[in-house]
């Protein structure tokens, strides 16, 4: 399936000595929706990557194999999909000063980007190939990183209708180590500087199930990008977007990895008290990349057949 790469200027919604002049975009991919299983009112799924990764994480495209491309799938299951890079990642511009990338920083941006192309999708104007859509489900989530900032935005702006929070936790980042779950909560490195690289080999007991082939992991070792170290950091900051998590007042589905990032899955959805209905799902013989699991389109089908069940 080909996707449209689109560009959003969002240099206005920043504030002036974050933008300090410069021109900044927030890029995306676009994947349009299999028109033969659109829903009577469509819906339109915004995922944000997790943090050592871009956009790809949600497109992985493994030589060999088919199946691993989650944007693909839920295109293909009528849902139009839209994969940005958060701001100072993959095609998205960089601030000046990226130490000036906060969590509420990025999600401004990206709170700017989405409502752009909303507003071009009701258009029509998005690209030719795109029907104008007057009406749809606005339907926003991420990875990880992506989660905690969508439960950022989601808290500050209400950009969307329905909220995926996927491999992330309003507890507190744990990581597995030596079969061990423990805090993942780091300081900020000046040695370090804006920018770190994860090496994805190094967590793989956290990252993967013991099943995930090794072409799939080589595949998901060379996806790795430096990833800013602020918003990083702050993703893995203990309770950071608890309070948050309860100021968000639409349906929230949430999917942690058999082996993930929450040292008490089942207490997760309690920390959504604004919410009339959440879901957990835990995906079975997964890690914390539910995109490389085995079990990857039952997260898929989850998420198809959880947003076709809730009323519009």
């Amino acid at each position: 399936m080909a996707y449209i790469p689109i560009r959003i200027d969002v240099t206005d919604a920043l504030p002036e000595d974050v933008t300090e002049g410069t021109r900044i975009e927030i890029a995306a991919w676009i994947f349009p929706a299999n028109p033969e299983k659109v829903q009577v009112v469509p819906s339109v799924i915004v995922l944000l990557n997790g943090g050592s990764y871009d956009k790809r994480y949600f497109h992985v495209e493994v030589p060999g194999r088919s199946g691993y491309s989650a944007a693909e799938a839920l295109a293909e299951r009528g849902h139009l999909v839209i994969l940005p890079d958060h701001l100072g990642i993959g095609d998205s511009s960089r601030i000046p000063t990226q130490r000036k990338a906060t969590r509420q920083i990025v999600a401004q941006a990206n709170h700017a980007a989405v409502t752009e192309i909303y507003r071009r999708l009701a258009a029509g104007t998005l690209a030719p190939s795109i029907p104008a859509m007057p009406k749809f489900l606005k339907v926003g989530g991420g990875h990880s990183m992506g989660g905690f900032q969508t439960i950022t935005q989601q808290a500050e702006y209400s950009t969307y209708d329905r909220v995926l929070v996927l491999g992330y936790t309003a507890i507190g980042v744990h990581l597995t180590v030596n079969g061990q779950l423990i805090p993942a909560e780091r300081p900020y490195d000046e040695a370090v500087g804006d920018y770190w690289l994860l090496d994805h080999a190094a967590i793989a007991e956290s990252f993967h199930w013991n099943d995930v082939p090794g072409d799939v992991l080589a595949v998901d070792e060379a996806l790795a990008v430096k990833v800013p170290q602020v918003i990083s950091n702050q993703s893995t900051q203990m309770g950071i977007v608890s309070n948050d998590a309860g100021r968000i007042d639409v349906p929230v589905y949430i999917c942690l990895g058999e082996r993930d990032v929450s040292p008490r899955p089942h207490d997760e959805p309690g920390y959504y008290k604004g919410s009339r209905d959440v879901t957990l799902h835990i995906l079975p013989k997964s890690g914390h990349c539910q995109s490389f699991a085995s079990t990857r389109m039952e997260m898929i089908d989850r998420i198809d057949g959880w947003l076709r069940s809730i009323p519009t």
